[in-house]
């Protein structure tokens, strides 16, 4: 009698993989430097991939572009604790992707399972795509996995971080009536650093307009709040809400007891909740590790920092959270890169034009909220240096560590335009 032997799931997928290179041909060959009716593939359709799909329409109108997303809607990560917080409604923080099938543009609603950049092929649950070039825009993913009990107890645990957490979340701050809030910040990298304390400073303000006695309990695994040059600014801010807000650095989380409804720190202590809201560590897609996209103990796509090339496959390229960059990760920052990303991909595949039109910097915008009435301002200018051996980028951060209503108003400017840059709405 023939045993069956069992698989795991990265020989599964690899069969997978395998199989359909069998029906389909041994591999695509990379493409010719002139080619402009390429095949582009590109994974997740938040900021950076959606903005890099619209600008490779616009630099490559013959190409076939495709975008594989898993979500069915675009969720704006910079209004999630504000729609946490019944400050904004589900309609004005998403977006239909419609826009992109209006520009020709296909998208494919499915989970990637793996990634064979020697065959040239992105295997999805619902089946696989080839490509010529391939950006990765995955953005981060939570590994839940770092916390015991988080994976055990789905429910127990609703993230800010997480756009399919975000509507439990919001009922359960409306039902709230009192008791403490557990919230965390893990270290870095954190995609839009400044965001877990600009959320804890206004669900104060929150409680405190609604007369509700509660205590939010801050663990920060960092040693100050979040980006460095903010961190006195925010301590000020934190100070002035002690009287809601009890703030603990350097501490990690450890586990979620969901059945004591307690937080249990690495060192031990434990922090009784009445809600909490965990945030897990930021990791890259897993695929991306098991397609050797990354070096060797690093979950991140290491990529020349001009042209987010892939410093390992020629045919590969990535921007955002999934990518090893000098660039802060933040929306801003996705939205450039990935225009910038457009121009170096039509260039390798031959576009007329384009090197003329290669930008040579860009500007990420920042105004983290201290209060629904004011905010602080931190901006910092890329200057990109191309040249024939390794690329150079050079930043200057300038901060207003100096609350004012002046900032609310350009961080909804902000927001609008780039919207606007994306959807046209």
């Amino acid at each position: 009698m023939l045993r069956a032997r069992s698989i795991n799931r990265r020989q599964f997928i690899h069969t997978l993989l395998g199989v359909s290179a069998g029906l389909l041909g041994v591999g695509r060959q990379t493409h010719a430097s002139t080619q402009t009716k390429a095949r582009i593939v590109i994974v997740g359709a938040g900021v950076g991939g959606s903005r890099a799909a619209l600008a490779l329409r616009r630099l490559l109108p013959k190409a076939e572009i495709v975008v594989i997303e898993k979500e069915a809607r675009f969720v704006w990560g910079p209004g999630a604790f504000e729609h946490a917080l019944g400050l904004r409604a589900w309609d004005e923080i998403t977006r239909s992707y419609e826009v992109l099938a209006a520009q020709g543009i296909r998208r494919v609603q499915a989970q990637v399972q793996a990634i064979d950049p020697a065959r040239q092929r992105v295997a999805t649950a619902t089946g696989s795509e080839d490509y010529d070039l391939l950006l990765l825009a995955s953005g981060i993913r939570l590994a839940t996995e770092t916390i015991k009990g988080l994976d055990q107890n789905p429910g127990a645990n609703a993230c800010v971080y997480d756009p399919s957490q975000l509507p439990t979340l919001h009922k359960r701050l409306v039902a709230y009536q009192g008791g403490t809030i557990v919230i965390s910040v893990p270290q870095p990298p954190l995609q839009c650093p400044p965001a877990p304390y600009e959320f804890v400073l206004l669900l104060s303000e929150h409680l405190r307009r609604r007369r509700i006695k509660g205590k939010i309990v801050l663990l920060d695994a960092n040693s100050s709040p979040q980006p460095a040059p903010l961190a006195s600014a925010f301590d000020a801010a934190l100070q002035r809400h002690q009287d809601v807000v009890e703030y603990i650095p350097a501490i990690q989380v450890a586990a979620l007891e969901a059945g004591k409804k307690q937080v249990v720190s690495t060192d031990g202590e434990a922090f009784p909740y009445d809600l909490v809201s965990l945030i897990p560590p930021h990791r890259a897609a897993g695929f991306i590790a098991e397609a050797g996209l990354a070096q060797e103990g690093d979950a991140f796509i290491e990529v020349d920092p001009v042209s987010f090339r892939s410093t390992r496959f020629q045919t590969v390229y990535a921007v955002g959270d999934a990518a090893r960059t000098p660039y802060a990760r933040t929306a801003s920052s996705a939205s450039a890169c990935a225009e910038l990303c457009a121009y170096a991909m039509a260039k390798a595949l031959g576009a007329s034009g384009v090197e003329a039109k290669l930008p040579t910097s860009f500007e990420s915008p920042c105004y983290p909220y201290v209060s629904g009435e004011q905010a602080l301002s931190l901006r910092i200018a890329y200057a990109l240096k191309r040249g024939q051996g390794e690329s150079r980028v050079d930043a200057r951060v300038d901060t207003d560590s100096v609350a004012d209503a002046k900032y609310v108003a350009e961080r909804r400017a902000w927001e609008r335009s780039l919207l606007k840059q994306i959807f046209s709405a």
